[in-house]
């Protein structure tokens, strides 16, 4: 595994990747540039400005929803079309409309709520700017820690009283030590129906199959006129790999899971050091 600020591309790769010029930036949102407070440090929004000023297209790709997203979006200067939903909703701040979206069709939801049912699981839906949860749960108050900027409502039936089909479903955990049991269980049942990536400690993710970061990235990429090798993703979980894998170059945090350490380019210094800003530093700086 490479070491913190190491270079880890093989001779051929480095060779290449130092003639780059990176023209889009796509950043994770969570302990990526912010924390459990969610505030961006003022390193980090400097140095977010100074790749804007030289040329670079800086996007969010999350699985936040589109909501909540352009709000941090805006706060940090950025006009470009954002990536929400892990790659499923692809919206421009500028027109306020939705340019690209997957969601979960009708018949993959009707299971998602039966294997809820079945194994116990504490699930809510997400649109591009509503969270939708059961009448009843025993989600932890932890979550609603972490959605304190998002629009959250319950419903009677999530089959019947969400008016449009969502973008994902989220399981939320009450012991970080039951993440493999539930994955397990989401892909054995529903494997068929969607993509089960845990993005949080207390958090699973299903998104359309197919949907995830890379097809966000890639289809923005495309839409801007923008080649892959041109391209820089930065993010610390495993809902992450897919961009990192799919970027010119992947950049792990410091605070990144192992498996996400293990496929990048370069890992960068953890959230706590402005890990975001020292890698956009050293691939906007050094080359462009």
């Amino acid at each position: 595994m490479p070491m913190v600020g190491a270079t880890c591309l093989p001779p051929a790769r480095l060779h290449m990747h130092e003639m780059l010029m990176i023209r889009l930036i796509a950043l994770d949102l969570d302990q990526t540039v912010i924390g459990n407070d969610l505030e961006v440090s003022p390193r980090v929004r400097q140095a977010i400005a100074q790749a804007r000023r030289g040329g670079a297209v800086i996007t969010i790709a999350t699985g936040r929803e589109a909501r909540l997203a352009a709000r941090f979006a805006r706060e940090l200067g950025i006009t470009s079309p954002i990536i929400c939903a892990q790659g499923g909703c692809i919206y421009d701040l500028t027109a306020e409309e939705v340019l690209h979206e997957v969601r979960l069709p009708a018949a993959s939801i009707q299971k998602i709520l039966e294997s809820a049912r079945a194994h116990g699981w504490n699930i809510h839906f997400e649109t591009a700017d509503q969270l939708y949860f059961p009448s009843e749960s025993n989600h932890p108050e932890a979550l609603f820690e972490l959605l304190r900027y998002s629009n959250w409502v319950r419903v009677g039936d999530l089959l019947r009283d969400m008016p449009e089909l969502p973008y994902k479903v989220l399981i939320t955990l009450n012991r970080v030590e039951d993440r493999a049991r539930v994955l397990a269980e989401m892909r054995d049942n529903l494997g068929a129906d969607l993509t089960a990536v845990p993005s949080h400690p207390h958090l699973i993710e299903g998104v359309p199959a197919g949907v995830n970061k890379a097809h966000g990235v890639g289809w923005l990429a495309g839409h801007l006129g923008i080649a892959q090798q041109d391209t820089l993703a930065i993010g610390d979980s495993e809902a992450d790999i897919p961009m990192l894998e799919w970027a010119g170059v992947g950049v792990a945090m410091g605070n990144a899971a192992p498996s996400v350490k293990a496929i990048a380019d370069w890992i960068a210094p953890s959230l706590e050091r402005d890990g975001a800003a020292v890698a956009i530093e050293k691939f906007t700086v050094a080359i462009g």
